[in-house]
């Protein structure tokens, strides 16, 4: 494969920073030398996990979603809380906060980037087999607002397919689920 014509970066600005994420506006040259913009979002990571009942369901998590606003049903998922974090420490942490959901086997299924157009946030994906119940002393972060829905795997792969699940990781999880089946 051939590989791309880069970007030259001239210029970093940041112009917002939090706890999980920087926002930069950088000045770059193209391949062709002109000049250009580019705003990126850089992001410490996350992880996700499709929880799999022994039973064959899928658990998933239904929320809010202030910036699409939009109810969206999704795998439980979130950001790392360091940069170094291990991404499947993250999505253990993730499913028994959103969940109360343990599992003792877990496969790592893929990584994506979210929104690689301005955004460097890579989300590790694990599948969760023989997900069951526990006492979870955490529970869910003070501003997510969810619900659990336990769905037959094969509908929940039907709703991916359908549009009525419209998240870009919860997709991609189903979907490799249904390539196994």
């Amino acid at each position: 494969m051939k590989p791309s014509k880069r970007e030259k970066q001239i210029k970093r600005k940041r112009v917002y920073t939090c706890d999980f994420l920087e926002v930069y506006e950088d000045d770059v040259i193209l391949p062709n030398t002109k000049k250009s913009k580019r705003v990126v979002v850089s992001h410490i990571g996350a992880a996700a996990v499709i929880p799999i009942t022994p039973e064959g369901d899928v658990v998933l998590v239904r929320q809010y979603r202030y910036a699409a606003a939009y109810d969206s049903l999704e795998i439980p998922a979130g950001k790392k809380d360091d940069v170094t974090d291990d991404p499947l420490d993250t999505a253990k942490r993730e499913l028994g906060e959103e969940t109360y959901l343990k599992s003792d086997e877990y496969e790592p299924i893929t990584s994506l980037y979210t929104a690689i157009g301005f955004s460097n946030e890579l989300i590790h994906i694990y599948l969760a087999k023989n997900a069951v119940p526990v006492d979870y002393e955490v529970g869910v972060d003070p501003d997510e607002f969810l619900s659990i829905e336990r769905i037959p795997l094969k509908k929940a792969i039907e709703m991916a397919k359908d549009g009525s699940i419209k998240d870009a990781k919860t997709v991609v999880a189903l979907l490799f689920m249904e390539s196994r089946h």
